[in-house]
């Protein structure tokens, strides 16, 4: 008996010393408009703590500011999520979004299934990076609010599986906040049939994580005899130059294909693009996946 207790206790601390934790983040938060509408659109993002581990079942819930967002923005139509680059994959979906519900009045859940459970090898690689799992949108009922955005980790916490939807990924650690305002993109007014910002701006990219192309936006308030959008790699070294020279002002988009200035593709990693005008000058962070 007493032997049988050391090797259930052995199998225990062995399990607890091979524990793999998950974190959720918010990222990529962008502002967009839809005729009369407003909407504030982000990324959950995931990552394991420790490689080799494949995703499967799992739960998030977010918090946010009703004076923002209204209340029960789940029955009342004001939220949309999609899957991200985690859930996706070529052929038959594996993985599903089985509910969008409202949990209180200012918090709602939702709810992914991998449909494969048996079969957990054709789950989908949770990296140890941040990594896109779900995107959402909300429509923004007062602009001049903020967006009071956080995890609540406690109900988090044991809904997290890996791909056999029976190991539990722990620790959950989900205390990322956001509490952005609900209007900080420039406003722009129109002459002569051209939008005219009235601030320099560098929009995020959109989409990130990407793969394999990723489109950047950025606002000129007046004319500019230097403009330059550049990409550089971890190592501050250049990759390619999107734009080089001078621009009327308006609001203008590049599209960055993961290609260096040779024409070849780069490995996947984090990158950056930075923008200069004027005195303006700003850098963003993407990351390409593949």
């Amino acid at each position: 008996m007493f032997k049988s207790k050391l090797i259930l206790l052995a199998l225990f601390l062995t399990n607890l010393a091979w524990a793999t934790g998950i974190t959720f983040t918010f990222s990529n938060f962008v502002i967009t408009r839809d005729a009369d509408k407003m909407y504030y659109e982000y990324d959950v993002m995931a990552q394991a703590d420790a490689a080799g581990t494949k995703i499967g079942d799992n739960q998030v819930y977010i918090n946010y500011n009703t004076l923002g967002f209204g209340i029960n923005v789940a029955a009342n139509g004001k939220v949309t999520v999609e899957k991200g680059t985690l859930l996706e994959n070529s052929g038959p979906p594996y993985y599903n979004i089985v509910n969008v519900t409202d949990n209180t009045d200012s918090r709602f859940s939702v709810g992914v299934e991998f449909i494969y459970g048996d079969y957990p090898e054709y789950g989908n690689d949770l990296p140890t990076e941040p990594t896109q799992l779900l995107h959402i949108k909300m429509e923004i009922a007062d602009s001049n609010q903020t967006a009071g955005l956080s995890f609540e980790q406690p109900l988090m916490v044991g809904q997290q599986y890996q791909s056999d939807n029976t190991t539990k990924y722990d620790p959950v650690i989900a205390s990322d906040t956001n509490d952005g305002q609900l209007d900080d993109t420039p406003s722009a007014i129109e002459q002569n049939g051209q939008v005219v910002p009235d601030k320099f701006y560098l929009y995020n990219n959109y989409p990130n994580p990407f793969n394999p192309a990723t489109t950047l936006k950025f606002d000129l308030p007046q004319n500019v005899q230097n403009v330059k959008l550049v990409i550089y790699d971890v190592l501050g070294r250049q990759v390619a130059i999107l734009y080089s020279g001078s621009l009327t002002a308006g609001r203008y988009s590049y599209t960055w294909d993961g290609r260096n200035q040779a024409g070849n593709l780069m490995p996947s990693g984090v990158y950056f693009a930075s923008f200069k005008a004027d005195q303006y000058s700003k850098t963003i962070k993407m990351m390409l996946v593949k």
